[in-house]
Formats: structure tokens, C-alpha cells, sequence
């Protein structure tokens, strides 16, 4: 039976890891490849006049702190481009993550296809929106299509 799955699926989901899907996906990371609380959480603040250090960032984000402020909770919503539900609401977040990773295979393979695989590239795309991830997977699409069409001759017919 597929219990487990459905027990997963009804488990709610926390904080930590609405904003771990974030920044995995959206936040710009360091040389490290982790994201930088103390620049992050200054961008947040200039961006929302909103308290925000560093470290309270860390805190969310490893899941020591897990009750927000509805106000950190505006900032981070607006910072990341997403509804505040996408934080109180866990049915708004599980279709926003399912809808992100869906277009991030449709891009994957857009790229595999296309024979792309730079990391570098694949690390800028990795922080578009699913619609411009679904965007950017049109363009690759049309691109190959252009260029498969240029390296075949003409197809002749009769006058």
C-alpha cells in the first residue's frame, strides 16, 4: 500500500524547510555553494525595511527558530517572489515546489537535448521561476529546432 507516501504527503510542512526549498532553488549562493545569511538577510531588509540579521536567518533556515513573525514572514514572501501562503499554507507550498520541480525537469531536458551542460549555466537557470524555467526551455527548444533546420539542405520542389 502506498501509506508512507500518504503520510508524507499530510505531514506538515516546516519553516525550515519552505525556506531550505528557497534558497535552494532562488538564493544566491556563496563560493561555498551555501547561501550567505548575513548578505541575504541584508538584502531582505533593504528590500522590506524589515529587522533581519544573519544569524536569525540561520535560525529559520536549520529550524531553531520556527515561528516567524507574520512581518518577517511578508518580507521573506516578497524577497523570494512567492505568496505569504507559500509559509502558512502547506497545500499552496506543495503545489509551488511540485510546480518548480516539474519545470526544472522540463528543463533539464530541454538543456540534455540541446547537449548543454555547463554547470555554470545550469546554476543561472537554476534560480528562474518556473515560468522562466518553462520560458527558457521554449527558447533552448526553438533554438535547436533553428539550427537543426540551417544544417539541413533545402528541400527541393518542383516548380
Amino acid at each position: 500500500m502506498n501509506g508512507e507516501k500518504d503520510d508524507d504527503v499530510r505531514r506538515p510542512l516546516t519553516v525550515a524547510e519552505k525556506l531550505d526549498h528557497l534558497l535552494t532553488l532562488r538564493a544566491e549562493l556563496s563560493e561555498d555553494g551555501k547561501p550567505s545569511y548575513k548578505a541575504l538577510a541584508a538584502a531582505i531588509a533593504a528590500q522590506s525595511g524589515e529587522t533581519f540579521s544573519g544569524p536569525y536567518l540561520w535560525q529559520l533556515h536549520r529550524g531553531e527558530r520556527t515561528n516567524p513573525t507574520l512581518r518577517h514572514l511578508c518580507a521573506l514572501a516578497k524577497y523570494f517572489e512567492v505568496p505569504v501562503s507559500y509559509f502558512t499554507d502547506d497545500d499552496v507550498a506543495r503545489k509551488m515546489i511540485n510546480e518548480e520541480l516539474l519545470a526544472s525537469r522540463e528543463l533539464d531536458r530541454s538543456m540534455a537535448e540541446a547537449g548543454v551542460s555547463a554547470l555554470f549555466l545550469r546554476g543561472n537557470l537554476a534560480a528562474l521561476s518556473p515560468e522562466g524555467k518553462r520560458m527558457a526551455a521554449d527558447m533552448i527548444r526553438q533554438l535547436r529546432d533553428l539550427e537543426r533546420g540551417a544544417r539541413q539542405p533545402p528541400s527541393s520542389s518542383p516548380a
